[in-house]
C-alpha cells in the first residue's frame, strides 16, 4: 500500500467505501485532515461508575424515565441466541454484588460469541423498569480489561445518517496512526511554551480520546487558537498575494491640479442627477474610496451597510469617478436579479455623462456577448457590471483599476484574483487593482478582525431620509387571521407582499438553506413550501383574485429575471419564494413580508429578508410565523420583534450559532471554524490577531518557519473552501 497522507482522500482509510463517502461529504469531510480536524462538539461522562443497587426502584424508575449508569460486572446467566428466531433480542444478566440487572440487545446476535457467565464487563446505558424489573435496551457493553480509563470520555460528534461517533472514532484512531507526524504548530513557539500546548499529534489525541473532560477542554482551547491564527495569516497570505509587493494605478489625480475641468463639470451633473443628498455615513464611506483611489497602494476597503442604508450608492458613485478618470471599474454580484438591478441604478445615475455601463451576465446572447466582450478590451466600456461571468478566462480588460464584489463571502477568493492581479514586473511588482467589497450583513467585530484583519473597514448605519421602520410581529399559528387581513388591506391599497417559505415543495429544500440546525424546529413534514404556499393562495376567496408567482433558486435565470422584473413592475402581486430574495432585490411597493417557519432561519437570514420592505414611503408591516415552542426559537422571535439594528442582531446570532452557520452553507468564502466559537472566545480572538501582527513585523527564522507551517495547514483546513464559487 502506497503512502497515506494528510492531503488523502477519506477513502484511503480502510472501511471507508464509497457510501461512507457520500456521507462524510455531508459533514464537509473529503480528505484524512478534514476527518482528523472534525473534533467532537461535546462530551460524555462515563468516568462516574456507579451500582446498581445505587437506584431506588421506587422512587427513580415509577415513570419508566430512563437514568444514564456506568457501572462494572459479572454476566451472570449464559447469553444465548434462540437458533428457531434469530430476529428475537438477545437477553442475559448481569450483577455487581448489589444487585443485578437485564441487558436486552437487538440485532447483536455476535454478542452471544463474545460473552459468556462469569465474564467481567463494563456497562453505560440508560435504566428503565419494566414489569418490575431493572433493565438496559442496548447498552454499551465491553470487557472490562478493555476499557481505558480515557475510554470513560465519550467523544459525541455533529453526525449525518448512517454514520456514527463510534465510526469517527475509529477512522480518526487510524488516520492519527498513519500520519498524525505530519501536522504542523502554526503557534508560535515562545506562545505554545507559556501556555503550556501540547505538540501537533498529541493535541488532536486530546481532542478526540480525552482521558478527562478538562484535557479536552484543554485540547479545545489550543485548536482554537490555533484555528483562529491559522484563519487570520492565512487569510492575508491569500489576499496579499502571498507578501509579495504591489501597486496600483492612482486613479483620482492629487494635488494642486487635481481634477480637470470638464471631467469635474460631469461630475456634479452626475450627483445631480441623484436626487437626493447622501446621508453623513455614506459622505464618509465615499470620501475613504476616494482618499484611497488618489493612492498607487491597492485599495483594500471593506464596506459594511445594513440593510436598507444604501452603500450601493457609494459603489455606484465609486465606479462613475473611477470611469470619468479613463479607468474601467466591475461590480460583481452574485446573481443576475442583482446585477441587473445596480445596472438599471447606474445607467439612470450615469445619463447624459457620454458614459454607457454595460451589463454582462451568464444567460447573456452570444452575439451581445461578444460585443461587451471588445468593449470591455478596447476600453470603451468603462463600468461593468455582471456575474460570475465576468472571471472567465477570456475577457481582457483595457485599463481595469476598480474591483468591486457584492456580497464578497459569495465569491471564491481564487476566482476575484482572475481581477485583482494583472501583471508582475522584472523586480517582481505586481500590478494590482484597487479592491472595494461590500456586504449587507453586518459582520460582527471578532468575526471581522479575523476574516478581514488586513482591510481597512467603513461602516455605513443611517438609512437615508424617508425611510419608514418596519413594524415586525410574532405569528405563533400558520392559521391565524391576522396573516390573511393584513395581505388583504395591503393588496387592496395597491401595495405588494412577499412570502418566504423555507422550502421549494413538499420534498425539496433551497440548496444551501439557511435552517437553523442543532435545536428543536418545525419538522420538515409541517414546514410549508413554495408551492403548497401558491395552492392556499389560490384557494383563498379574498387573496385569489391578486396574481402570484413563485421564485427560488434553481429556476432557469430567464425565469427568474422574468418574474423578479414582473413583480417590480406591478403585475405580479404576490411573491412566494425561497430566501433567493434575501440580497438586494428592491421594490418599493412591496410593503408586506410573511416569513412562514421563521424558526428556519437564524437572526442576520431573518433581518436581510425584512429589509427587502420599507423602501417606500409607505407603513411596512414583518410577520415571523412560527409554531415552534422550542426557547430558542421563541427568545429569536422576541429579538427580531424588538430590535432593527443589523449589527446587534449580527452580534446574538454569532454567539448563537458560529460563523459557519453565520453566513449559511451557500455563501462561499468563510470558511466553517471546528474549535472556534468567536463570541465565546472572542479573547483568544484578540490574541491570535496580536500574534499574527507579531509574526508578521517580526520576520525572521520564526516566521519563516511558521509561514511553512500555516501555508501548509491553511491548504489542508480552508483552501478548498476559499476556493468555492
Amino acid at each position: 500500500m502506497s503512502a497515506v497522507h494528510l492531503s488523502n482522500p477519506v477513502t484511503d482509510l480502510y472501511g471507508i467505501g464509497p457510501a461512507a463517502e457520500e456521507k462524510l461529504a455531508k459533514l464537509d469531510i473529503y480528505t484524512i485532515y478534514d476527518l482528523i480536524a472534525f473534533i467532537p462538539w461535546r462530551y460524555d461522562d462515563w468516568s462516574s461508575v456507579g451500582t446498581i443497587g445505587s437506584f431506588d426502584i421506587g422512587s427513580r424508575l415509577d415513570d419508566n424515565t430512563g437514568y444514564d449508569l456506568s457501572f462494572r460486572g459479572t454476566v451472570s446467566t449464559n447469553p444465548s441466541v434462540n437458533i428457531t428466531n434469530r430476529k428475537k433480542p438477545l437477553t442475559f444478566f448481569v450483577t455487581d454484588g448489589t444487585g443485578r440487572i437485564k441487558l436486552t440487545f437487538f440485532n447483536s446476535p455476535y454478542l452471544a460469541g463474545k460473552f459468556s457467565l462469569g465474564d467481567e464487563c463494563f456497562v453505560h446505558g440508560s435504566v428503565t423498569l419494566f414489569n418490575g424489573q431493572m433493565q438496559m435496551v442496548n447498552p454499551y457493553i465491553e470487557k472490562a480489561e478493555k476499557i481505558e480509563d480515557n475510554a470513560l470520555i465519550r467523544p459525541v460528534y455533529h453526525l449525518t445518517a448512517g454514520i456514527t461517533s463510534n465510526n469517527i472514532s475509529k477512522w480518526v484512531k487510524t488516520a492519527l496512526k498513519l500520519c498524525g507526524s505530519e501536522l504542523m504548530s502554526c503557534i508560535p513557539a515562545k506562545i505554545a511554551e507559556e501556555k503550556g500546548f501540547a505538540d501537533p499529534l498529541r493535541v488532536y489525541e486530546m481532542a478526540h480520546f480525552p482521558a478527562t473532560l478538562d484535557e479536552a477542554r484543554k485540547a479545545r482551547e489550543q485548536l482554537a487558537y490555533e484555528e483562529l491564527i491559522l484563519l487570520g495569516i492565512g487569510m492575508k497570505l491569500y489576499s496579499q498575494g502571498h507578501g509579495v509587493k504591489e501597486i496600483a494605478d492612482q486613479v483620482i489625480p492629487s494635488g494642486p491640479n487635481g481634477i480637470d475641468r470638464n471631467k469635474l463639470a460631469k461630475w456634479n451633473q452626475i450627483k445631480g442627477n441623484l436626487g437626493f443628498a447622501l446621508t453623513a455615513d455614506q459622505t464618509a464611506a465615499f470620501r475613504d474610496v476616494q482618499t484611497d483611489l488618489m493612492s498607487t497602494v491597492p485599495m483594500n476597503r471593506l464596506i459594511q451597510g445594513d440593510v436598507g442604508s444604501g452603500k450601493t450608492m457609494v459603489a455606484a458613485l465609486s465606479m462613475i469617478i473611477t470611469a470619468l478618470m479613463g479607468k474601467q471599474a466591475v461590480l460583481l454580484a452574485p446573481t443576475s436579479v442583482l446585477a441587473t438591478q445596480h445596472y438599471k441604478t447606474i445607467s439612470r445615475l450615469m445619463q447624459n455623462s457620454g458614459i454607457e455601463p454595460v451589463l454582462l451576465l451568464g444567460k447573456t446572447k452570444p452575439s451581445e456577448k461578444s460585443e461587451i466582450k471588445e468593449k470591455i478590451a478596447d476600453g470603451s466600456a468603462r463600468v461593468i457590471i455582471g456575474t460570475h461571468a465576468l472571471l472567465t478566462d477570456d475577457i481582457r480588460y483595457k485599463d481595469l483599476a476598480l474591483v468591486i464584489a457584492d456580497e464578497q463571502h459569495r465569491f471564491g477568493v481564487k476566482q476575484r484574483e482572475k481581477l485583482l492581479f494583472k501583471d508582475t514586473a522584472k523586480d517582481g511588482t505586481v500590478k494590482s487593482v484597487h479592491n472595494l467589497i461590500m456586504t449587507a450583513t453586518p459582520i460582527p467585530r471578532t468575526l471581522a478582525m479575523v476574516i478581514y484583519g488586513d482591510m481597512a473597514t467603513s461602516v455605513i448605519r443611517q438609512k437615508p431620509m424617508g425611510r419608514q421602520e418596519i413594524t415586525t410581529w410574532f405569528v405563533n399559528s400558520k392559521k391565524s387571521k391576522a396573516i390573511e387581513e393584513m395581505m388583504s388591506i395591503k393588496l387592496s391599497a395597491g401595495e405588494q407582499v412577499y412570502i418566504v417559505c423555507a422550502k421549494i415543495d413538499k420534498d425539496e429544500t433551497e440548496s444551501g438553506m439557511d435552517n437553523m440546525v442543532g435545536e428543536p424546529v418545525s419538522g420538515d413534514d409541517s414546514v410549508t413550501s413554495v408551492f403548497e404556499m401558491k395552492k392556499i393562495i389560490d384557494s383563498m376567496s379574498d387573496l385569489s383574485q391578486y396574481s402570484s408567482a413563485v421564485l427560488y433558486g434553481s429556476m432557469k435565470e430567464k425565469d427568474k429575471l422574468e418574474t423578479m422584473e414582473r413583480f417590480i413592475s406591478g403585475d405580479i402581486k404576490i411573491l412566494i419564494s425561497t430566501t433567493v430574495i434575501e440580497v438586494g432585490v428592491d421594490n418599493p411597493n412591496a410593503n408586506v413580508m410573511i416569513i412562514m417557519d421563521a424558526d428556519r432561519f437564524g437572526l442576520s437570514t431573518l433581518h436581510q429578508l425584512r429589509g427587502r420592505i420599507g423602501r417606500g414611503d409607505k407603513k411596512s408591516f414583518c410577520l415571523l410565523v412560527s409554531e415552534s415552542r422550542s426557547e430558542l426559537a421563541l427568545s429569536r422571535m422576541k429579538m427580531m420583534c424588538e430590535s432593527s439594528d443589523g449589527f446587534a442582531l449580527a452580534e446574538k446570532d454569532l454567539e448563537l450559532r458560529g460563523p459557519g452557520d453565520f453566513y449559511g452553507t451557500r455563501q462561499h468564502g468563510i470558511p466553517t471554524l471546528r474549535a472556534a466559537n468567536l463570541y465565546t472566545d472572542m479573547k483568544i480572538a484578540t490574541e491570535a490577531c496580536e500574534a499574527v501582527n507579531r509574526i508578521i513585523e517580526e520576520g525572521g527564522e520564526e516566521a519563516e518557519r511558521l509561514n511553512e507551517s500555516i501555508k501548509k495547514m491553511f491548504e489542508l483546513r480552508f483552501a478548498r473552501k476559499m476556493e468555492q464559487i
